[in-house]
């Protein structure tokens, strides 16, 4: 059901015309293309780390990604964003992991403000332009037990 604006700004757009929420504002506008989101449980990325060892972070993070989650005092939970992150953007170019792409497809990097950004390799790039869009913005956010990640592929 759409959420309406307070009664004091005019109504959203639809795609469908009339009023809506946020749900479909930006389909209007035509600038978002796709959506993803994941919760990550920190202690199952320890629990297989211990049960299958640095084979498991190598299958699915990439050196750099390894390197910076390593050089923390506790590596797991951002370990968990990171798993998070490459779901929600599996999810968000409309394929998850299904779609020919490996773990290491999708990696977690920072600009110089420190805010996550998606890196992602040839195969993503390509799912990318296929699903229109020319940009990913991701956002994480972790407690020492979970690990969220949200994902919006734009035009």
């Amino acid at each position: 059901m759409p959420v309406n604006p307070p009664p004091d700004q005019p109504p959203l757009p639809t795609t469908a015309g009339g009023t809506g929420g946020a749900a479909t504002a930006g389909a209007a506008t035509g600038t978002v293309v796709g959506v993803g989101v994941d919760l990550a449980e920190v202690a199952r990325m320890r629990g297989i780390h211990e049960r299958h060892g640095d084979a498991f972070l190598e299958r699915v993070f990439t050196a750099a990604e390894r390197a910076y989650c390593l050089s923390l005092a506790d590596p797991w939970p951002s370990f968990a964003a990171r798993w998070a992150a490459k779901e929600a953007v599996a999810k968000a170019l409309g394929t998850g992991f299904s779609g020919g792409l490996d773990f290491t497809s999708i990696a977690v990097a920072h600009d110089a403000a420190g805010a996550p950004v998606a890196v992602l390799d040839a195969k993503a790039r390509t799912l990318l332009a296929a699903r229109g869009g020319a940009a990913v913005h991701l956002s994480l956010t972790h407690t020492a037990a979970l690990a969220q990640a949200f994902a919006v592929v734009t035009r």
